[in-house]
């Protein structure tokens, strides 16, 4: 008796260790802009997470992957509740994270497994938990509560019978950012910017009225300067005296000084 129950311990053990692969969801990498918000975080696609599994009930382009997105006491509870068959029915978004009852949890579809094969893929690929906002459809990608610290999981599921076949380890706690509201905001800084935006449109309205005084003055220049009056020159001969040199006179009028 001793050794059966030693071997249901151990094999129980297996089939639980070998149900979690050894991954941890991570943000993506920070070239992409927005990675963490208020209510969204951007994670690595579950690229060639499950393909190594062996001996599932559905095949690679049957199995689906899910993502669980846990608060607080979210985390155990999902822990407690996954073996259950209806586990992807437990935690509806719009219930998720009300009240002190609530499961703290939710659950929502990824895709399906062969839309995440292992290698490089071209393109950036990634996923947005929260990116469908305030929905109120089941199991929807959901806003996460603003400000919370969150961890989650990608989790294999058959989708004939709705159970976990595999999943992966929980990720680091991950802090969302923090609104503020307009009254916390600092007065002082309201007023030097309004100061700052009244001198910049000062110094800008005169810079422009000194390029349009430029302007003009380079059009006057241009197109209004004074020409030099030209004059038609006279006639040949016009205003010339004619005389005669010292030696030179008129044959008569010598003759008649004579006589």
């Amino acid at each position: 008796m001793a050794s059966m129950a030693i071997t249901l311990v151990l094999c129980v053990w297996l089939a639980v260790n070998n149900a979690e692969v050894a991954i941890t969801p991570e943000i993506f990498p920070s070239v992409v802009i927005g990675i963490l918000t208020s209510t969204t975080v951007i994670l690595k696609q579950p690229r060639c997470y499950f393909d190594k599994l062996e001996g599932l009930p559905c095949s690679l382009h049957q199995c689906e992957i899910w993502l669980v997105a846990a608060r607080g006491h979210g985390v155990k509870r999902f822990d407690s509740e996954k073996t259950s068959t209806d586990i992807l029915s437990r935690s509806p978004y719009p219930e998720a994270f009300q009240g002190s009852m609530s499961p703290n949890y939710f659950i929502t579809r990824v895709g399906v497994q062969s839309s995440f094969p292992c290698g490089e893929l071209p393109g950036i690929r990634y996923f947005q938990v929260g990116s469908e906002g305030t929905c109120d459809m089941a199991n929807c990608n959901g806003a996460l509560p603003a400000g919370a610290t969150i961890r989650v999981k990608y989790i294999l599921v058959d989708p004939t019978s709705e159970r976990i076949e595999s999943e992966t380890r929980w990720s680091q706690p991950i802090t969302l950012l923090t609104t503020r509201a307009i009254s916390s905001m600092d007065e002082s800084m309201w007023k030097r910017s309004a100061a700052m935006v009244v001198i910049a449109v000062i110094l800008s309205c005169t810079l422009a009225v000194l390029l349009l005084l430029l302007v003009v003055a380079l059009v006057q220049d241009c197109f209004f300067q004074e020409q030099p009056e030209i004059t038609e020159p006279s006639s040949l001969g016009h205003g010339i005296r004619r005389y005669n040199t010292h030696n030179v006179y008129n044959s008569e009028y010598y003759s008649n000084a004579q006589i």
